[in-house]
């Protein structure tokens, strides 16, 4: 009576530059900031990841330049859709007047499982080149119920 569709999504091996935390940490200005700016380096023994707040110009900034320390692994594993549903028994749907009754739920990106740090691990899908996670808004969460009815 009861059945469960799951589909699952990966990637293994992929590196992700997070270009959206490099904004966020660049130091470059007093506009919004990441809070691990916060503990950066300031003095002699700091021991941090977050180096100092050094500016080259009006404008620019040494931590606003692309280094290693953005890159992060992109591994990811996600359950893209399940579908649950229920076929109601024949004796029962006669009792009520119809053939047949089946009742489905259904969800899209219930959960994501990754280290990754950004938003959404799955940026730059089917290209050859560097991914670059630029803050774009993750995949939502939709839901969907549904009743088929037989006659």
């Amino acid at each position: 009576q009861w059945s469960l569709k799951l589909s699952f999504n990966f990637r293994m091996g992929n590196k992700i530059v997070n270009m959206a935390r490099m904004t966020n940490e660049s130091m470059r200005s007093n506009v919004n900031q990441s809070k691990a700016v916060a503990w950066r380096w300031r003095k002699n023994g700091d021991i941090t990841e977050i180096p100092r707040a050094m500016n080259s110009g009006i404008g620019e900034s040494y931590n606003a330049l692309g280094n290693d320390r953005y890159v992060e692994k992109g591994d990811y594993l996600r359950l893209q859709y399940a579908q649950l549903n229920y076929n109601v028994p024949a004796k029962f749907c006669k009792m009520v007047g119809f053939q047949s009754l089946r009742l489905s739920a259904s969800a899209n990106n219930l959960f994501v499982l990754t280290k990754y740090t950004g938003a959404d691990p799955e940026v730059g899908y089917g290209t050859y080149g560097v991914c670059y996670d630029r803050n774009k808004t993750p995949r939502p969460k939709s839901f969907t119920v549904s009743v088929n009815l037989g006659f």
